[in-house]
Formats: C-alpha cells, structure tokens, sequence
C-alpha cells in the first residue's frame, strides 16, 4: 500500500513538472509574440481613406468619398465596404509567428518579396493613405507558407501562412489575405436577385412583347400559368432560373453606355415581401450584359401567419435596410454576366406548357 501511494506522489510530481513547463513555454511563445505584434507598424481602420493594390501591371484603387468606398478603374462605382473593412481590420491587427533576421535578395526573390524586377515573379503590394494622401502602412504579401507533411503523406493543398515584407522586415504571418486581389471585379458586390422564392408574378418579355407569365395567390401555393393562358407550369424550369438568379451572375462593372445596347429581353419579379426586380438583358460582341431596376413598397408587404404590428414594423425595417444595400451596389449598374449563364436563352425557356408540348417562347438567341 505505502509503495502505491510512493508511485501515485511521483506521478503526479511528474504531471505537474509537465504542466509547468507548458505553461513556461506558451507563456514564451505569447511574450514574444507580443514583441514581434509592437514591431509591425499601427494604424486604425478610421484612418485610411485610400487602398492601392498591385501585382506587375495589375492595380485597384479604392478611394473614400463622402463616407462610401469608391472603385477608380470603374468610374467611381461604389465598392463593397464588407469586403475592404476585413482586410483594414485584418490589417490593422496583423500579428507575426516569427521574424525572418538577415534575409539576403536571393531569399526575397523566392519569398516573391521583390517587386523591383519584372523577370521575378513578385508579391502583392498594399500601400494604405490617410485623407491627406500620406502613407500610413505599405506591406509586400509574399509566398504562402506550407507545413511540411507527415511522412508518406501528400503535400498540403492550402497554406497556413504567408511570408511579408514591412520596410526592411520580413515576418511570417498566420493569415493568407486569399481575398486581396488586384483585380476591380474582386472589390464589387457581384450582382445577384434577393428571395426570388417569395415571387408572386413572373414575366418575361421579348421587347414589348409578352414571353410568358406565371402568378400565384400567396408562397405556398404553385404557380398557375397567366399567359400562354392555360397552360401548365414546369415547376423545374422556374425552379432552375431562380436559382440562378439567386446566385452571384454579375462579374464585373461594365463601362459601356447602355444607351447604346440593344435590351431585347428582360424579366420581371413582383414579390410577397414587397420589392419587385426589373432585370434587362442584352448581347453584344459576344458578350452579354444585364442591368436591374430594384424597388420596394412595404405597404406590399405581405403579413406572415402570427406576425403581430410591432414584428411587421421591425421586419420592413430590415426590408428597408436590404433596399439599401441593393440599391447602392445593383441599382441601374450596368454588369457583365458571365457567359454560363446565358440570360438571354434562360429567359426565353418558358416554364408554361400547353397540351401539345413546350409553349412557344420565341428563338433563344
């Protein structure tokens, strides 16, 4: 009994050896850690009120006006203030896993930390400016950092790092920053149509012709067929353009004058939660082009079951605020869609059948 209490006592005298030691060595670890984070130049996101990013030839430029970020190589459109408040804050809270001491050209060029040479491969350059135009924080992204594998297994697909250049530093930083791209369609919201599940009438015309039409009473009944008048509605076909048009089908700002292309079909949705689409589409130079009318009445607003005034009033609020958002990224904005989606043909699909087959919706062209 006496030499199974010795063993117990040792046990744990080596468990708490062992506990210390951690602690000792993550209380290290977050110390120097600390002291590599006061390294790296400070900023606060409030500050910055222009974004230069580039990579070789490549360049966007984001500037604030009036409290909006604006998109310069897109007239001045409104950029996403989603997507550039997450790289400020990324930015301004950047932290290093390490510092690189002593790091010769050969070790930059491989790190693609050079951007002064146009026969190596370079890193991104972020370059952030205060209202004034004075440079509050450049930083080169470099090469993604990858853990070596365990042997006999394969080599990772992602990175759990990136190596960057501050000044004359370079440090090893746990985030990748994937989303930083040079590219102005990276820094837009990508056009998309909001709860086309809550579709009341569809219309689709050809010109000023009437393609065909689909309405129903409330959500939860189907769609009945309004013109060709009594045909029957392949639901697939609805559920397909819906789901399209749903989804992000815009990929970039088009600087185009839509007073000189040629809208021969749109497509129209009247919703149960007031707001009602107007979408336009064109083609031309093999290209094709869409722009989108939104608006919204909350006296339309369709009550759900149980939903007292007050829940009412809160939810047109959000409505309001969804209004907003649509209107500031998509409102009459001319996109360039994505040849996948091939608007023009899905619109002229008619989802309404008669007897004797597929209702006529005129040529997809």
């Amino acid at each position: 009994m006496k030499k199974k209490t010795i063993l117990l006592f040792l046990c744990y005298l080596l468990l708490t050896a062992f506990a210390v030691l951690a602690l000792m060595k993550r209380s290290h670890t977050t110390f120097a850690g600390a002291g590599l984070r006061s390294e790296i130049p400070r900023f606060r996101p409030e500050e910055i009120a222009g974004i230069k990013i580039e990579w070789r030839t490549n360049s966007v430029t984001l500037e604030k006006k009036d409290g909006n970020w604006k998109l310069v190589e897109r007239g001045m459109k409104n950029a996403s203030a989603a997507k550039i408040a997450r790289l400020l804050e990324s930015l301004s809270t950047l932290g290093a896993v390490k510092k690189l001491d002593d790091c010769g050209r050969d070790i930059l060029e491989r790190l693609r930390l050079v951007t002064d040479d146009p026969q190596i491969i370079p890193g991104i350059t972020v370059t952030l400016r205060d209202a004034a135009g004075g440079e509050k924080f450049k930083i080169i992204l470099g090469k993604g950092h990858f853990v070596k594998p365990e042997p006999g297994m394969p080599p990772a697909e992602n990175a759990e790092g990136r190596y960057v250049r501050i000044d004359d530093s370079v440090y090893l930083i746990a985030k990748v920053f994937e989303d930083c791209h040079p590219v102005p369609s990276a820094w837009l919201e990508p056009l998309r149509l909001f709860s086309l599940n809550k579709a009341l009438r569809i219309t689709a015309m050809e010109k000023e012709k009437p393609l065909w039409s689909v309405i129903r009473g409330n959500t939860a009944h189907p769609f009945t067929a309004a013109l060709p008048a009594g045909g029957k509605v392949d639901a697939g076909i609805l559920s397909k353009l819906a789901d399209l048009l749903s989804k992000p089908f815009g990929l970039d700002l088009a600087l185009e004058d839509p007073a000189k292309l040629a809208f021969t079909r749109s497509i129209s949705f009247s919703c149960a939660d007031g707001f009602d689409y107007l979408l336009r589409v064109a083609r031309q130079d093999k290209r094709e082009y869409a722009i989108v009318q939104v608006s919204f009445n909350p006296d339309k607003v369709a009550v759900l079951p149980g939903e007292n005034a007050s829940r009412l009033l809160k939810r047109k609020a959000m409505l309001q605020s969804r209004l907003n958002f649509e209107r500031r990224y998509f409102h009459d904005n001319l996109f360039l869609v994505s040849g996948q989606a091939d608007l023009h043909k899905q619109i002229g699909q008619s989802p309404v059948r008669s007897g004797t087959g597929a209702a006529d919706a005129g040529p997809a062209k």
